[in-house]
C-alpha cells in the first residue's frame, strides 16, 4: 500500500466530499430550526376583533387606552393606511413579554372599553 496524501486516493477524496456535503446539509437544516423555533422567544399577539362599523376612531381609542400598559405594545397597522379601510381590521397587542398578571390587566382593559365596539379577543402566535 502506498503512503501518500489522502487526496491522491479517489475513494478517500469522494468519501471526504460526501461527508462534508452531508455535514453542511445537516447544519443547514438544524440552524434555522434552532434559531427560528427553539430560541425565537414568545411571539404571542392578542387580537381584538371589533364591530364592522367601529371605525378608526374606536380602534385608536382602544390602542390609546390599553396600549401603554406594562409589558404590552401595540402592533402597528399594515396594509392600506386609509382609515376607512384600516378601520375594518382588528387591533393587535404584542403580549410576548408579558406576565400572566399583565395579560390579565390588558384583558380587563379591553373588557372595560367594550363600548368602543369590541366583539372579542383571542391570543395568537405571531
Amino acid at each position: 500500500m502506498q503512503a501518500g496524501p489522502w487526496w491522491s486516493d479517489a475513494r478517500r477524496r469522494t468519501r471526504v466530499v460526501v461527508i462534508t456535503f452531508l455535514a453542511l446539509a445537516l447544519a443547514g437544516i438544524l440552524f434555522p430550526a434552532f434559531t427560528n423555533y427553539l430560541f425565537a422567544g414568545d411571539k404571542r399577539v392578542l387580537v381584538v376583533t371589533m364591530k364592522q362599523d367601529a371605525g378608526q376612531e374606536a380602534r385608536q381609542a382602544l390602542k390609546d387606552a390599553c396600549g401603554d400598559l406594562p409589558g404590552v405594545t401595540v402592533v402597528p397597522d399594515r396594509g392600506n393606511p386609509d382609515p376607512a379601510i384600516q378601520g375594518r381590521f382588528p387591533v393587535r397587542f404584542d403580549i410576548g413579554d408579558t406576565t400572566a398578571a399583565q395579560e390579565a390587566a390588558l384583558q380587563q382593559c379591553i373588557n372595560d372599553n367594550g363600548d368602543l365596539g369590541v366583539v372579542g379577543f383571542l391570543p395568537e402566535r405571531g
